[in-house]
């Protein structure tokens, strides 16, 4: 089973994708990032003094995506992809793809309200990311619309990061059991 955890940057993804990988001896992390890494210094998106091209709007980030995480996802149960996608059709994309490959594929989406994410981004001790998530804060309310549909939804406003990790675990597991 292959488990995209999406939602705002900020909200715990990477978080969750570590304390599961903790509680279950098969569940895998696979970071898609890295490939969006590669490619955004390949594809010229990196310049000096300019942000980043979003490596998510290349159909070769995508199709890599699928490749990589369809190979990673053979010895895990389950596959974790900690990775947010804004954009509804680019995340069907992904999932059809994977899904056409014969996996089993869900999509969680963590969800938190404005005032909740600006105060965690702020207590954050990574100082260097406030900018850029708080940046990102806008175009996820406008998405999240368009996301909850595609999946399962997770409101993490009021939980700690090992009760939100909980509530993933027991969506795997109920999974798990409808499908054997």
């Amino acid at each position: 089973m292959i488990v995209w955890l999406n939602g705002p940057s900020g909200v715990g993804k990477g978080t969750v994708t570590a304390e599961l990988c903790r509680r279950e001896p098969r569940a895998r992390a696979f970071d898609a990032e890295r490939i969006g890494w590669v490619l955004q210094r390949t594809a010229g998106l990196v310049r000096p003094g300019v942000r980043h091209g979003d490596y998510r709007d290349l159909p070769a980030w995508r199709a890599a995506t699928v490749v990589a995480a369809a190979r990673q996802a053979r010895g895990a149960d389950p596959l974790l992809v900690p990775m947010t996608m804004l954009r509804r059709g680019h995340l069907e994309e992904i999932l059809g793809a994977l899904r056409d490959r014969g996996h089993e594929v869900r999509h969680i989406l963590l969800d938190v309200s404005a005032p909740a994410l600006v105060e965690r981004v702020e207590a954050d001790d990574g100082p260097d990311s406030r900018g850029w998530r708080l940046e990102d804060l806008g175009a996820y309310l406008t998405a999240r619309r368009d996301l909850r549909p595609l999946g399962e939804v997770v409101d993490t406003d009021d939980l700690y990061p090992d009760e939100v990790a909980d509530e993933v675990q027991d969506l795997i597991n109920a999974w798990r059991r409808n499908v054997n």
